[in-house]
């Protein structure tokens, strides 16, 4: 495990793939991503993911977050980020709707940083994976800005640190109850731009 160093204090939250979203909503704990950060940010292929079963535990919790977060002058703002292989995978499922994409989700997202440290090179983001690619493709990514990168176990312990959750370990067996196949690392990443 590597240390973080200094954490980010109110980052953009960004949620590369559905685990932490069905988790944390099983749990109803969705609300630790906006305590620990400003707006989270998901995919439109992790929104589609995590929502389009809707007799799926946490999926109904998901889209009511989704859809309170994206309302105006909402005080837990979500960006659902409009990515092009969100768009080619909606044209996709119009001629087949059984379509599936490996990864899809992943990859949008990281498509979506690429544009969005273009334009946001002083800002700084919180990643948020249980899908145990995503430190690989932020590496490959090559972001240029001061990223931390935690499974969903890693920032429940930062929740604990800031106060936010009395016991990291005590949410993370609510969540291990419900999904005992919940990725059980305490993983953390630190890039930092250099100076």
């Amino acid at each position: 495990m590597d240390d973080v160093e200094t954490p980010i204090e109110r980052p953009d939250v960004i949620v590369p793939d559905t685990g932490p979203l069905i988790h944390l909503a099983q749990t109803d704990a969705l609300h630790l991503l906006h305590q620990i950060g400003g707006r989270v940010v998901v995919a439109d292929m992790v929104a589609f993911e995590a929502t389009q079963d809707m007799t799926k535990p946490g999926a109904q919790e998901i889209q009511d977050w989704l859809d309170a977060g994206q309302r105006h002058n909402s005080n837990a703002p979500v960006l659902v980020a409009s990515t092009e292989i969100g768009r080619l995978f909606a044209k996709a499922r119009i001629v087949d709707p059984t379509t599936r994409a490996k990864d899809s989700g992943e990859l949008a997202i990281m498509q979506w940083l690429g544009s969005y440290v273009d334009y946001h090179s002083d800002a700084s983001i919180l990643i948020v994976y249980e899908n145990g690619k995503i430190p690989r493709f932020v590496r490959e990514t090559g972001l240029d800005m001061a990223t931390d990168v935690l499974t969903t176990r890693a920032f429940l312990e930062l929740a604990e640190r800031r106060g936010i959750v009395s016991s990291a370990e005590d949410v993370w067996q609510r969540i291990v109850a419900v999904a005992p196949t919940a990725n059980p690392q305490v993983a953390t990443m630190s890039l930092r731009k250099p100076k």
